[in-house]
């Protein structure tokens, strides 16, 4: 599936013109060649439900919607929320569970819940990683087999998603590196939890802890789209600018991400030419 208006790629913050923009390039890019979903933030139902339909009327075939965050909803509302948007549009609904974007202690995702969300007709998916790794587990073992979860992160858990009948994983770097998403496919496929986990820690997570890492490479700010570009810089990608107000990362966190990702050989992989 071709995502846009995620969370790294900026959904929070696009205006409506911009939104609706890119829902009209994704849909003629990808008409007839590839899936397409688009991602939804919004506090209102009745705006998410816009959106939705106006992706079904575009023929998106997914999008990925996220409960309310202002404030911490309870599970009726979350349940109200997609029953709104599920009757308003015909189109494939992924949910996406995401406690660190509204006030502590988050929302998450539950079985009582989920066994609710799954009986409407147009609910797909389930994005997920989760704080509570009782629950990403039981949420897992109760419902892989009726709705797609796919993993949020390559590196979260390594391999264990692949052995809870998870059905596909996120992959940002694809944009720069298709060989690289397709390598992790085939081994995720093909049940290769060991060569998985010894390429996924190569990949992901031992650059990181060889790199110096002071203070300033601690990161942290508003929406993870500076990050995100980042990363695509480091792979050969020129990026815009934060999206005010997002505060510009540092030159020291700068320095040290590119090192990591220097010293991780992804490079090799990447397919990019300006």
């Amino acid at each position: 599936v071709i995502m846009f208006a995620g969370g790294g790629s900026e959904g929070y913050f696009l205006s409506p013109e911009e939104w609706k923009a890119s829902v009209d390039l994704l849909a003629e890019d990808c008409k007839g060649r590839a899936p397409s979903m688009a991602g939804i933030f919004e506090l209102s139902a009745t705006e998410c439900a816009k959106k939705a339909a106006y992706c079904a009327s575009m023929e998106i075939d997914f999008v990925q919607v996220q409960p309310p965050h202002y404030m911490v909803p309870t599970d009726d509302e979350v349940v109200f929320h997609y029953q709104i948007i599920n009757e308003a549009a015909d189109v494939g609904i992924v949910l996406y569970n995401a406690p660190w974007a509204m006030p502590r202690p988050g929302y998450e995702f539950t079985p009582p819940v989920l066994e609710q969300l799954i009986q409407l007709e147009n609910v797909e998916g389930l994005k997920w990683s989760s704080w509570d790794m009782r629950n990403y587990v039981a949420c897992a073992r109760l419902f892989a087999d009726e709705i797609n979860f796919i993993n949020n992160q390559p590196h979260f858990v390594l391999s264990l998603p692949i052995k809870l009948g998870f059905t596909g994983f996120l992959n940002a770097h694809g944009n720069c590196a298709p060989r690289l998403a397709l390598h992790i496919w085939e081994l995720w496929k093909n049940k290769q939890y060991d060569a998985y986990d010894e390429f996924i820690l190569k990949m992901y997570v031992d650059p990181g802890l060889r790199v110096h890492m002071p203070e300033e490479f601690q990161w942290r700010g508003m929406g993870e789209g500076p990050l995100a570009r980042l990363g695509l810089e480091a792979m050969g990608c020129k990026m815009g600018p934060p999206f005010p107000a997002q505060q510009p990362l540092s030159a020291a966190f700068i320095k040290n991400f590119m090192e990591g990702y220097e010293k991780s050989g992804i490079a090799e992989w990447v397919d990019w030419q300006e």
